[in-house]
């Protein structure tokens, strides 16, 4: 075996003096570009997590979604309507009056 250092993640590798080529391609502008999203990437936009997103698809009150096959996607659009029609203004805005509505009391957890 040999012993050749691996470039740390977001590392240029050196071929030659003059090329330098980085470690990772860069992928991540065509992803925030892209029209849908993944389950993942919605709930990292709106700040939740994967399981709130899947309870928000079965009990209502997220934002639209598209089931193709098993896959399921949002059209960033509807994610950044979704997010601002739950805008608030103040604590006594109708909005966040509605969003402590919705909260589960913490009393009657299990």
């Amino acid at each position: 075996m040999t012993d050749i250092a691996k470039p740390k993640t977001g590392a240029s590798v050196q071929l030659s003096p003059e090329i330098a080529v980085p470690a990772r391609p860069l992928t991540a502008p065509a992803r925030i570009l892209r029209p849908y999203l993944r389950g993942g990437e919605a709930a990292e936009l709106i700040g939740v997590s994967i399981r709130t997103l899947e309870k928000y698809r079965c009990t209502g009150g997220g934002p639209p979604f598209l089931k193709v096959g098993f896959r399921v996607l949002y059209l960033r659009e509807d994610v950044e309507a979704w997010l601002q029609r739950h805008r608030c203004q103040n604590t006594s805005d109708d909005n966040y009056v509605a969003a402590l509505r919705e909260m589960p009391s913490r009393r009657n957890r299990s």
